[in-house]
C-alpha cells in the first residue's frame, strides 16, 4: 500500500514540534480516463454500484462535476492509473488514447490498461505493445450501446486482449453490461463491434426517413412501430439463415431476389425520396452497388452476393 507523509505540529513542553506521521493512499477499484458523454455514462454508472472511481480528464471542470463520495478527480493521467487495478481509456480516437499512454511515466505493473476507442488490428497491436514495454496488459472495449444503456445487462461489452486481465477485471466490468471476450488478439473487440453494429446506422436512418414517409402521407405512427417491429425480425433470421448456409447465389433455385430486382428498388426508393426533399443518399449508394454486381455479370444471382461486390464511390 503506498503511504504519504504528514508533517503535523504536536504541542510538547509548551512548544509545538513537527511530527511526521504516515496514513494510507485513498485508493480506487477501477479509473476512467476521459469525461465525455460515455466516460461520463460509465463513471456515473460505477459509482452508483459503490465502486470507487478515479476520474481525470483534460478539462478540469468535467470531472470535478462527477466528484462524489464514491468519486475522487485526480491531477493527471499517471495519477489515475496510479489508483488502481484497471483504468479505462475512453477518448476521442486510437491517435489520443497512444498519446495520453506514450505520456504516462507511471509504472503499469500489474495493471491493466482497457480502451474503449475503436482500433483496427495494427492500431490494437501497438496499443498492447505500448502498455507491455511499461510492464502492464491491454485490453480492448468495444461498448455495443448509447451512453444511457451502459449499466444495462442487455449492453454488450466485447473485450480482446490479454486474458487474464480480463478475468481480473470481469467482476468490475460486468457492473457495466454483459462482458463477453472475444479473443486475445488486439483489436478483434473493435472488429467484431464493428461487423455486428455495421447495419445498424443505415437501417436506423432508413427507420428514421421511413416515419417521415408516414408523416408526409397521414399514414399513422403507431402503425408504422408495430409493423416495423413485427416484420423484421422474420426477415433479418432470413437472411442469417442464408448467410450460415451459404447456398450457391448463382443457382437459380437460390434466387429470392435477384441482384437487377433490387437495384431498381434501390433507385425506386432513391427517386421517391428526392420527391420528398428527402436525402436519398443511402439508396443512391446502394443502387450504385448492385449496378456494380450488374456489371460484374451478377445481375441474376441472388441479392446476398453483394457483400463481395465492391462499387466505386464519388468523392464529391
Amino acid at each position: 500500500m503506498q503511504l504519504h507523509r504528514l508533517v503535523v505540529l504536536s504541542l510538547h513542553k509548551g512548544l509545538y514540534l513537527p511530527t511526521e506521521y504516515e496514513f494510507p493512499r485513498i485508493m480506487s477499484d477501477i479509473s476512467v480516463i476521459g469525461c465525455g458523454t460515455m466516460g461520463t455514462a460509465l463513471v456515473e454508472t460505477l459509482a452508483e454500484q459503490n465502486t470507487r472511481v478515479a476520474v481525470w480528464n483534460r478539462t478540469r471542470e468535467r470531472a470535478l462535476a462527477l466528484a462524489g463520495p464514491h468519486v475522487t478527480v485526480v491531477d493527471s493521467v499517471d495519477e489515475a492509473i496510479d489508483r488502481g487495478p484497471l483504468t479505462i481509456v475512453c477518448v476521442a480516437g486510437y491517435e489520443v488514447t497512444r498519446s495520453l499512454l506514450a505520456e504516462a511515466s507511471v509504472d503499469l505493473d500489474g495493471k491493466t490498461i482497457a480502451s474503449t476507442s475503436f482500433v483496427t488490428h495494427e492500431q490494437g497491436r501497438q496499443l498492447d505493445e505500448l502498455v507491455r514495454s511499461h510492464n502492464g496488459r491491454y485490453l480492448d472495449l468495444e461498448i455495443l450501446g448509447y451512453p444511457c444503456n451502459v449499466g444495462m445487462e442487455s449492453t454488450p461489452l466485447y473485450l480482446s486482449g490479454d486474458r487474464d486481465a480480463y478475468e481480473d477485471g470481469r467482476s468490475l466490468l460486468t457492473e457495466l453490461g454483459t462482458v463477453k471476450y472475444v479473443s486475445s488478439t488486439p483489436g478483434d473487440a473493435f472488429i467484431s463491434g464493428l461487423a455486428v453494429l455495421l447495419p445498424y446506422l443505415p437501417m436506423a436512418v432508413s427507420i428514421v426517413q421511413g416515419a417521415t414517409v408516414c408523416e408526409r402521407n397521414d399514414i399513422p405512427l403507431e402503425w408504422y412501430a408495430r409493423e416495423i417491429r413485427t416484420v423484421y425480425p422474420r426477415y433479418i433470421e432470413q437472411l442469417l439463415e442464408t448467410i450460415e448456409t451459404d447456398p450457391d447465389p448463382a443457382d437459380p433455385a437460390n434466387v429470392e431476389a435477384s441482384v437487377r430486382t433490387w437495384g431498381d428498388g434501390a433507385k425506386e426508393y432513391a427517386d421517391y425520396l428526392e420527391s420528398l426533399d428527402l436525402d436519398a443518399g443511402i439508396y443512391q449508394a446502394l443502387h450504385r452497388l448492385f449496378s456494380a454486381g450488374i456489371e460484374a455479370g451478377r445481375g441474376d444471382h441472388d441479392w446476398s452476393c453483394i457483400g463481395e461486390i465492391t462499387a466505386e464511390h464519388p468523392t464529391s
